[in-house]
């Protein structure tokens, strides 16, 4: 029987999960799918340029781990952009455990205490109220994720009601043929 895998921390839940391009090359393209511990990895690492021993340490994973979901997620942005696919960040993360008063950075770890910003350094840091564990966990019966509750428009705003079993995005707004996103 395999080991179990570990639980990735997740700080912060993007708050766009579907990339469109501007032009659709062809309708048969599937959209990418990001995980949003892959999502993490590139916020990390080439967002707030944390080097990677200290990423992993926050998602609470190896560093070879990390370098795979690192690599992983570089790869599916590179395929979207080059080939014009959709692009859609999927999965649940976790509410935040620390703030740094001086950059801005938003981070936690239940298996570790803080002193200090991982990104900047700075004793200047605060324990949130929000502190709860929503970890995102691999295995079982799938990744974690529920569906969207209704599929949303991204350019007009548009919403309706998710079709059980249809994603979101082979549904076209109706009122400017965009394909629509998940939402909720």
């Amino acid at each position: 029987m395999p080991r179990p895998r570990r639980f990735r921390n997740i700080s912060e839940n993007p708050p766009i999960r579907c990339f469109i391009p501007e032009k659709k090359f062809s309708d048969d393209l599937e959209p990418v799918k990001i995980l949003i511990d892959e999502f993490e990895a590139i916020r990390l690492r080439d967002y707030h340029n944390i080097q990677q021993k200290r990423s992993a340490e926050i998602m609470g994973v190896s560093q070879s781990t990390f370098h795979r979901m690192l690599s992983s997620a570089r790869k599916k942005i590179a395929d979207a952009l080059i080939n014009g696919n959709s692009l859609i960040i999927v999965g649940v993360g976790r509410l935040i455990n620390y703030e740094c008063y001086d950059c801005g950075f938003e981070w936690g770890n239940p298996h570790r205490n803080y002193e200090k910003c991982p990104d900047c350094a700075s004793s200047n840091i605060q324990l949130t109220e929000e502190g709860e564990l929503l970890k995102r966990r691999y295995g079982g019966k799938g990744i974690g994720a529920s569906p969207p509750k209704s599929c949303k428009c991204p350019n007009c705003g548009y919403e309706s009601v998710k079709t059980r079993m249809v994603p979101c995005s082979n549904t076209k707004c109706p009122k400017c043929e965009t394909p629509l996103c998940g939402s909720g």
